[in-house]
């Protein structure tokens, strides 16, 4: 089974055990049925569409650029919840390759600028992720596959121009704890400059649960103002194909005071049964709002999300 519903062996990396990682591969077998076709077919489109694309940038008579493939995930959820029954999200994530320039630059195309953020209800996401036409595409840039430092330009937020720089990097302590650290600054035509500054410690124990703790601070310059959020989680495995996820976050902001904004309460079973790269999630949540005056809004967000992979 995928990372994505438990966590692997001690000491693994975080993007190993984040509940909405996208795996390195998908399920190679098939019974023939119209599903695996479909995803199949999905996938071989996908990746004639980053062979085309990668040709434009290799050397004449290379032929490197058929080895150019895309990755991805589509996610469709409806997550009534009281006050607002007809919430429907639509998530994707797609990255290309290049190949042929070098492998350091990949495309990526999201309906969110954060590639890597975890997946959660609409209602209870950052501020700024909330805008509905938030689709982003973007040119990453890195040295090598390991770098710390990374590189984007492209456009999002309501079709702004932004160009962004990233710092990631870990420190393990032992094969179970870990700190995961990271800093963003960026700039965007219309909202101007800003700043993101992460950690997250992590701890996996002998049974393979894991408990995570995130810290995150965002600076606007446009509204000189910051908000930041304090995150937990725990991955339980329920078997080889399931587990459960709780979530407890509060979110807050710095104007017109410091104060807090949002507090968030989940727990999430996810699965994949059937197949390698289909994915079922139930998440019955509590969300109190500063916008409905902190009454409880009781909902419960169902999903199905599917993977493909430049190895099916």
């Amino acid at each position: 089974m995928p990372n994505t519903a438990a966590p692997l062996p001690s000491g693994a990396s975080a993007d190993a055990v984040n509940v909405s990682a996208m795996p390195a591969y998908v399920d190679e077998q098939s019974d023939g049925s119209w599903m695996d076709e479909w995803q199949h077919n999905l996938t071989q489109s996908m990746n004639y569409t980053a062979q085309q694309l990668d040709s434009y940038f290799a050397m004449k008579g290379s032929s490197r650029f058929e080895d150019a493939r895309a990755q991805g995930r589509l996610s469709l959820g409806w997550e009534p919840r009281t006050r607002d029954i007809s919430e429907v999200d639509l998530r994707f994530n797609i990255r290309v390759k290049l190949p042929a320039l070098k492998d350091r630059v990949d495309l990526l195309l999201s309906d969110d600028e954060d590639y890597d953020e975890s997946a959660s209800i609409k209602a209870a996401r950052q501020p700024i992720e909330r805008r509905r036409d938030n689709t982003t595409i973007a040119l990453r840039y890195r040295s090598s596959e390991d770098a710390k430092v990374s590189y984007r330009i492209g456009t999002g937020r309501r079709g702004q121009i932004y160009v962004k720089s990233r710092f990631a990097d870990m420190a393990a302590y032992s094969s179970q704890l870990a700190l995961f650290y990271d800093a963003e600054a960026y700039y965007y035509t219309r909202d101007r400059a800003g700043a993101e500054v992460g950690a997250t410690v992590q701890y996996i124990t002998q049974r393979d649960h894991v408990f995570r703790f995130n810290h995150r601070f965002y600076y606007r310059d446009r509204s000189e103002d910051w908000i930041w959020r304090h995150e937990g989680q725990y991955l339980q495995p329920l078997n080889q194909h399931a587990a459960m996820i709780y979530t407890l976050f509060t979110e807050g902001g710095s104007q017109p005071d410091y104060r807090l904004n949002e507090v968030y309460i989940s727990s999430k079973w996810r699965s994949n049964p059937t197949r390698e790269w289909l994915f079922f999630e139930v998440e019955p949540f509590l969300i109190f709002l500063r916008d409905e005056d902190f009454k409880p809004s009781y909902g419960v967000a169902m999903r199905v999300e599917v993977y493909y992979g430049s190895n099916s």
